[in-house]
């Protein structure tokens, strides 16, 4: 189950993710409508993960998110349920409120540190400094969090290799059980879009990002961390995130709150509607929230099985995709991938290299 918490104190120059700036009143009136929604949506089912995201999920107050996951354990079967994450910002949480999230059943936090150089921070937008990034991580670990999550951006206007290696020298001082490295999208209509468009700012080009890209899996799988997905990281098995695993190999999921996304598993995709106030008044009504949905045909899903596969070093099963699916392969091309060290094919088992996984979203397209 994801929640989607649409507040943040500020928006970001690069965020594109349906999010507002709201007073204490509008997160009361939705704190009420996502528990209503969570009712309505959520009760009989079996949940293994549960993840809150956004926005920034801790302007909601500690005593809201404990009552939460309460009406969840009532309503739904939650026992299976062993990963229970929120996402927070430096400078959006303090450490008493973090002990409180603790205290209300989260075992594993996200933290948005983007970046460890203040100009870059400024550039994306951010409401903190390095220093509070570094505090907050701290905070987390007195608040009793063994398992933290921190994310990076790399591909910054303005950012350089040498700015990087020293948000990756930061990483290995810091010790956090899992690392998100996300290259920069350029999304138009956000503030930042219009920076590069203009020629206010520039994003650092494609080899650049590559070289930071290859940085990250050299130093951190060096480190000891896993490579299990082309932009995330984990210390050991056992920090793989359980929740955004699911996404990749299409495990059915459930999304709540405004632009929230659901999955069936097998061919319904639907969500949300995307605007606070649409979404409180359908809840208010006794409404679905959900805008629209689509069925995925065969070829879909049959892509969708590859691109997440070869984002991802567990790789993909092409016989199960054939037998699912119908879809055959393009053997020719899939040549061409393994000769040139993309992957590597053992029986009917796909598996990227690192730099394979750079490929997935064109490579996927050829094979299907």
């Amino acid at each position: 189950m994801y929640v989607h918490i649409p507040f943040c104190i500020r928006k970001c120059s690069y965020c594109s993710f349906y999010s507002v700036c709201a007073d204490e009143n509008i997160r009361r009136r939705f704190g009420n409508a996502l528990l209503a929604e969570l009712r309505t949506r959520v009760k009989g089912r079996v949940i293994k993960t549960i993840y809150a995201g956004g926005g920034t999920p801790t302007l909601l107050p500690p005593v809201f998110w404990k009552g939460f996951l309460a009406q969840a354990g009532e309503i739904a079967d939650i026992s299976p349920a062993d990963e229970f994450t929120i996402e927070t910002n430096p400078g959006a949480v303090t450490e008493r409120e973090l002990f409180a999230l603790r205290q209300a059943g989260f075992n594993r936090l996200s933290i948005g540190v983007q970046s460890f150089n203040d100009t870059l921070l400024q550039t994306l937008g951010r409401i903190h400094t390095s220093y509070q990034a570094e505090e907050t991580y701290r905070s987390a670990r007195k608040a009793g969090f063994l398992n933290i999550s921190l994310d990076l951006m790399y591909g910054v206007p303005g950012q350089t290799l040498k700015n990087w290696l020293k948000d990756l020298e930061r990483i290995e001082e810091l010790g956090p059980e899992h690392v998100s490295c996300y290259d920069l999208s350029i999304i138009e209509g956000t503030p930042i879009f219009k920076s590069i468009n203009d020629g206010v700012l520039t994003k650092p080009d494609e080899e650049a990002c590559r070289d930071m890209y290859f940085a990250s899996d050299e130093i951190l799988t060096r480190r000891g961390y896993l490579h299990y997905e082309i932009s995330n990281f984990a210390h050991c098995k056992s920090y793989i995130s359980k929740h955004n695993s699911s996404y990749w190999d299409r495990t059915p999921y459930i999304g709540l709150g405004p632009s929230a996304h659901s999955f069936d598993g097998k061919v319904t995709r639907s969500w949300n509607v995307s605007f606070l106030e649409l979404y409180l008044e359908r809840i208010r009504d006794g409404q679905s929230p959900t805008a629209d949905s689509e069925i995925i045909s065969k070829e879909q899903a049959a892509l969708e099985m590859v691109m997440l596969g070869l984002r991802c070093s567990a790789g993909v099963d092409l016989k199960e995709i054939e037998i699912e699916t119908g879809i055959r392969i393009n053997k020719d091309y899939l040549k061409t991938m393994i000769n040139n060290n993309r992957v590597i094919l053992s029986e009917s088992k796909l598996v990227p290299t690192s730099e394979g996984m750079l490929y997935a979203d064109g490579d996927s397209v050829n094979l299907i």
